[in-house]
C-alpha cells in the first residue's frame, strides 16, 4: 500500500530480488529491477530500480539506485537518483547524493548531504566501484 504521506512506498515492481533476514552476501552486487533486503550485504549494491532496506537489513558498502526507502542500516554512501527516504530509527552512516530527501523523525544520519545534479555524483560513484 502507498503510504499516507507524499514520499514513497515499500511497495516494489514484479523485478524483485529479495535478500531474506539472516542471508549474508559478500561482494558487490548488481540488480536489473528492485531489490528489498533483510539480511546484510557486505558490498556496493547498483540496482535499476528501488531499494527498500527492511527493519533487520544491513548494507557495510555504497548503493545506487533510482529510489530508496530505508528502515535499517547503511554504513556507505548513497547514490540515489530520485528519492531517498530515512524512515523512523533507521541508521545512514555516509554521505547523501540525491535530488530529494525526506528524513522521519527518530531516524539517525550522520553524513553530509548533497541534493546537485545527480549526473555528476553517478559519475563519481562508477569511479569509485570500478
Amino acid at each position: 500500500m502507498f503510504n499516507s504521506k507524499k514520499g514513497i512506498d515499500d511497495k516494489v515492481s514484479n523485478q524483485l530480488t529479495t535478500l531474506s533476514s539472516q542471508s549474508l552476501i559478500k561482494g558487490d552486487c548488481s540488480i536489473e529491477g528492485d531489490m528489498r533486503i533483510d539480511g546484510t550485504i557486505e558490498g556496493n549494491i547498483r540496482c535499476t530500480g528501488k531499494i527498500v532496506i527492511g527493519p533487520e537489513g544491513r548494507i557495510n558498502g555504497n548503493i545506487s539506485c533510482t529510489h530508496a526507502c530505508l528502515h535499517g542500516t547503511i554504513i556507505g554512501d548513497a547514490y540515489v537518483k530520485d528519492e531517498l527516504t530515512l524512515k523512523a530509527n533507521c541508521v545512514m552512516q555516509g554521505n547523501i547524493y540525491t535530488t530529494k530527501l525526506e528524513i522521519e523523525s527518530q531516524a539517525k544520519f550522520n553524513g553530509s548531504c548533497n541534493t546537485n545534479d545527480m549526473n555528476q555524483e553517478v559519475k563519481l560513484l562508477e569511479a569509485v566501484t570500478e
